[in-house]
């Protein structure tokens, strides 16, 4: 995956670089849990998990790796923070605690986590802000800061 596939107007340079980072150091082993699991689980007499559901996360999970990921069949392939953040959780749901990839797949998830958290907030922030009809902040490395009164009040929005 290059860094620039995560396209997010909420997402930085180096979020986007760290997600890339880490996803590309783990994706093969996240790859490999997937094909163990789903082969021992349709051997298994009485699957413990959902069989359908692991195959559809691992072809996604190739999608996102390939930047060919498509949320919706109307928007261009790309790396998508928020899909990817679910399929790292049902990898997370499969793994043994004790798997030597454990914790750099939690650290994924971690990440991916913080950017889904942070865009959220963000979105939120936008809409209020629309609907308040005041200077909108201004997103500073990653993190929203308010304008200083000064400047909105420069601008004529009090």
């Amino acid at each position: 995956m290059i860094a620039t596939d995560v396209r997010n107007r909420f997402v930085t340079e180096t979020q986007s670089q760290r997600i890339a980072g880490r996803w590309n150091g783990v994706y093969p082993a996240m790859r490999s849990i997937l094909d163990t699991v789903i082969k021992a689980q349709r051997d298994a007499e009485r699957p413990t998990v959902d069989v359908a559901r692991l195959e559809q996360v691992r072809r996604e999970m190739g999608q996102q790796d390939r930047g060919t990921f498509k949320a919706c069949t109307h928007d261009p392939g790309a790396f998508s923070i928020f899909d990817a953040f679910s399929q790292v959780r049902e990898v997370v749901a499969v793994t043994s605690i004790g798997h030597a990839d454990a914790g750099s797949i939690l650290r994924l998830a971690g990440a991916l986590a913080d950017v889904v958290a942070s865009t959220a907030v963000a979105r939120q922030s936008e809409r209020e802000t629309e609907r308040a009809g005041t200077v909108p902040a201004q997103p500073v490395d990653g993190v929203l800061r308010e304008r200083a009164d000064s400047e909105q009040t420069e601008r004529g929005t009090r």
